[in-house]
């Protein structure tokens, strides 16, 4: 509001300028006398103008403001929003797409303030005092100049959709873009070892001219109705010219008053014009906040319950139920997916449905045909974990292991059955608390750029340095942090990329151990290093596992053999359990796995297995 006030009083120059124009023309110059003189004349000129430019100044410095405000609001919402959506919703998409609703189309969307909204209720006072001068003034006349504005109306409306459209497929085509460019960035050692620089380099100008093109059929769209909105308004001050000048012929004008006439018909008519000339603007930030809203309208599939039980603390008793899981895939109906196989670099361009409209027609985007895929991944899992037991999950790749694993941190909700923590259902948990209690060691850990204290402390943001060093000293992680010249304040690069595997294993433990958590999950921690990493990484994870309740999804035999109870999960069943000794007499797929494992293994792991073999 206080933008549009500062817009209306903004006014003072376009509306008092004509009228003054027509005392100077009309009283001053003729030298007909009368209270107006050409130092009064120009005095009350010079104010209007002076006024008018604080006015602009102090309008356009509030719509600045408002207008990144506006984008830090929908930026911290939109990236709030997302953190909410499930990992479904990841699963699905790149992240370059993701990065650019969050950038791009926010960036895009606080155009609308500054060239749209704002604008046209100003714009809207403007023609509306514009027309009571005219009318004012010499009625007919301004009859007469009301003939533009139903073929503009028709004009602009057929043309408009084609603009929006055309822009839409602008962003679809960035989305895509972006989404690849990303991927391919983060995967250059790949791109460079394979010699696939010219190939990528080839895909990127091809999806990079595609973006062009429609970015110019949008351009081109814009640009012609501006200037079909230009010969409307030039033809009209044509006819009024000619109208007006025929009556200040016979005496029933004065030429004061058809140019002050024509100042205000100006009025009348720049708001279309300007409307015009920023169309591409408006139209393109309006592309932007449908694919802004488009993110807010999926609903995140995990959330709390209205009154979940808060959970300070837990034994870390885990309990599936009968736990039954479909994974759900969403891919385009056969025809889009056709078109998307043909042509997986480019988007297709989006065309109305009809060729002419009377009246706007509805410009939200219909969602893409999907169509929706089950594919059942586990079935019937039940089984016991009291607190403290060490519960390995073993099987081939597919059986369902990692599905466990992200139903017990409630990355998904099981369809049947219950995961139970304590003896109460995890939905009925506070989500927060519930994480709280859990931490997780990756076979590739996500280190953030930043510090090594900074992604050690990322466990327990409020652990002093002296805790978060025992953390590094328990990890096996402290004597190679202080070898390097900065200590703890080496810079690690984007997800660790300066740092061995081993070393960023350790500090992945290191984050787990500060975090201190009565559940504790180890997905593949040691199946991708070396002999002596493993060895120290071993010595880790034993202390980070004492005490807690450990879910192990291991390939190597090292903390398989000595589990207080072995899982064999195949085709999302559990079809063998037990402890190691008891799965080896039964000959089953156990055995089998076990076999297949020991052929490949080093003699130096073979005489580790045999010792651990002897202490379980």
């Amino acid at each position: 509001m206080t933008i549009v006030a500062l817009g209306i009083l903004q006014f003072a120059v376009p509306l008092t300028v004509p009228w003054m124009t027509k005392i100077l023309i009309d009283e001053v110059l003729p030298l007909k006398g009368g209270s107006w003189t050409l130092p009064k004349v120009i005095a009350v000129l010079a104010g209007v103008y002076v006024f008018g430019t604080i006015m602009n100044y102090v309008r356009h410095w509030v719509m600045a403001k408002m207008g990144n405000s506006m984008v830090i609001d929908i930026r911290f919402q939109l990236y709030e929003h997302m953190q909410k959506l499930s990992q479904r919703f990841y699963d699905s998409r790149q992240v370059g797409s993701i990065v650019s609703r969050i950038l791009n189309d926010v960036n895009g969307a606080q155009n609308l303030v500054g060239a749209g909204v704002i604008n046209l209720v100003i714009d809207l006072f403007l023609v509306l005092f514009a027309g009571f001068m005219l009318f004012h003034m010499e009625w007919k006349l301004a009859l007469l100049s009301l003939w533009l504005l139903p073929v503009y109306y028709l004009t602009f409306t057929n043309v408009n959709v084609y603009i929006r459209y055309a822009w839409r497929s602008v962003h679809r085509q960035m989305e895509r873009m972006s989404g690849v460019l990303v991927e391919r960035i983060a995967g250059m050692k790949v791109v460079q070892a394979f010699n696939r620089e010219r190939m990528e380099l080839n895909r990127f100008k091809k999806q990079a001219s595609a973006h062009y093109a429609y970015a110019m059929t949008a351009q081109f769209l814009s640009n012609t109705l501006g200037r079909i909105s230009q010969t409307f308004q030039d033809f009209g001050g044509l006819i009024i010219w000619f109208a007006g000048g025929t009556m200040v012929i016979r005496g029933k004008m004065t030429a004061g008053e058809l140019i002050a006439f024509q100042a205000y018909l100006s009025q009348l008519y720049g708001p279309i014009q300007r409307f015009s000339d920023v169309n591409v603007t408006i139209q393109n930030s309006l592309a932007n906040v449908e694919r802004i809203f488009e993110v807010f309208d999926i609903e995140p599939e995990i959330r709390n319950k209205d009154n979940p039980i808060p959970l300070k603390a837990c034994r870390g008793e885990i309990q599936f139920d009968q736990v039954g899981f479909d994974y759900v895939i969403e891919r385009p109906e056969k025809q889009q997916a056709e078109m998307e196989q043909r042509n997986k670099d480019l988007v297709e361009r989006q065309r109305p449905a009809k060729r002419f409209y009377w009246i706007p027609p509805k410009m939200r985007p219909d969602p893409p045909q999907m169509v929706l895929e089950t594919r059942e991944v586990l079935k019937g899992i039940s089984f016991h974990a009291r607190s403290g037991d060490v519960i390995a999950l073993v099987g081939p790749s597919g059986a369902g292991k990692s599905t466990i694993i992200n139903l017990l941190l409630r990355f998904y909700d099981p369809d049947e059955g219950a995961v139970l923590l304590d003896g109460v259902d995890l939905r009925n948990y506070d989500l927060h608390d519930l994480r709280s209690h859990i931490a997780l060691v990756l076979q590739d850990n996500i280190l953030f750029s930043g510090t090594v204290y900074e992604n050690i402390a990322y466990g327990n943001p409020k652990a002093e340095r002296d805790q978060i060093i025992a953390a590094a000293v328990a990890a096996n992680a402290h004597e190679f942090i202080e070898e390097w010249e900065l200590g703890y304040d080496t810079v690690i690069g984007e997800r660790g990329v300066r740092l061995s595997g081993g070393q960023k294993q350790r500090i992945a433990i290191a984050r787990a151990l500060l975090k201190s958590p009565r559940i504790l999950i180890l997905d593949e921690a040691t199946s991708a290093l070396d002999a002596e990493s493993e060895h120290l990484v071993t010595q880790a994870l034993e202390r980070l596992m004492e005490g807690r309740t450990t879910f192990v999804i291991a390939h190597r035999l090292a903390t398989v053999v000595r589990a207080d109870q072995i899982l064999v999960i195949d085709r999302g069943r559990i079809v063998e359990r037990g402890k190691h000794q008891v799965l080896l007499a039964q000959k089953g797929l156990y055995r089998e796995l076990y076999e297949k494992q020991l052929k490949a293994m080093r003699p130096e792991e073979l005489l580790g297995l045999d010792t651990l073999r002897h202490q379980a």
